[in-house]
């Protein structure tokens, strides 16, 4: 039932002038609401009004006590229903093992959008509220691209312990720098992946020679040393998966969310 739910908000013609998440977001109303159980977890499907349609999964094996919630944001020129179904991100986040409740909002599509949840605290309400689950209160970060102005939305919100940009620093350095670093113990923690923002990274980095960097992404399976996991601020740079690659292919997303945790 989810995926004909899916398939046919997949379907909507978009609105001459509108991106796509504008158009999704005209399209999509509050009466909709879908849950489905499978094998490997729970998903929910639900349409908020003037804010799109949002996502959100549990793994079969999820244990609260030791849970955290993931918010991923996607990047430009795509929608949530789009980016869940074509990057495959359910499978994504079941493959990385993580336990966590994983949300997938609709956000900016386009440089003329919108921040279209500009409180992550309203949207967590939101989630719980219309999925009746009590969410973990640690929070993680995930953001691919143009993800990033809806990212530095939340810096302020006291429980993000952690921000994964996928190739996502394209501005805001001021407001990410400050973040990381104005905690007065390690616990906070920026992951820069580059591909495209490779080059703006290396400038990021150039104030920070405590950073701890890794010329290419490790594979699937291997291991970070404890003092990168440990370090308030890692860079990779890619150079086996392009922009779109990072998100799509299935190899990094799991990699990272089971990597840092």
């Amino acid at each position: 039932m989810l995926a004909v739910v899916v398939a046919l908000a997949l379907c909507q013609a978009p609105a001459e002038g509108l991106s796509p998440a504008m158009a999704s977001v005209r399209a999509t109303t509050v009466a909709e609401h879908v849950e489905q159980l499978n094998e490997d977890g729970r998903h929910w499907r639900f349409g908020t009004k003037d804010r799109g349609a949002v996502h959100v999964w549990r793994p079969r094996r999820f244990s609260p006590a030791t849970a955290v919630t993931v918010v991923y944001v996607h990047g430009f020129f795509t929608d949530v229903d789009r980016a869940v179904l074509d990057h495959q991100l359910l499978t994504q986040f079941r493959d990385s093992g993580r336990n966590a409740v994983f949300v997938v909002p609709e956000a900016r599509s386009g440089g003329r959008d919108p921040v279209l949840w500009p409180d992550v605290t309203e949207l967590l309400a939101v989630v719980a509220q219309r999925t009746k689950q009590r969410l973990p209160a640690r929070l993680v970060v995930v953001g691919h691209s143009g993800a990033y102005k809806t990212i530095v939305e939340w810096l302020s919100h006291a429980p993000l312990e952690r921000v994964i940009l996928v190739d996502g620093l394209y501005g805001n350095d001021d407001e990410f720098r400050a973040w990381v670093t104005s905690a007065e113990a390690k616990t906070r923690q920026l992951v820069l992946v580059g591909f495209d923002t490779q080059q703006r990274a290396e400038w990021f980095l150039a104030r920070h020679p405590e950073a701890a960097r890794l010329d290419d992404l490790p594979y699937l399976y291997d291991e970070l040393p404890p003092q990168v996991r440990a370090a308030r601020l890692v860079s990779f740079q890619s150079e086996r998966f392009d922009h779109m690659g990072l998100v799509t292919t299935g190899r990094v997303l799991p990699w990272l969310l089971r990597a840092f945790r």
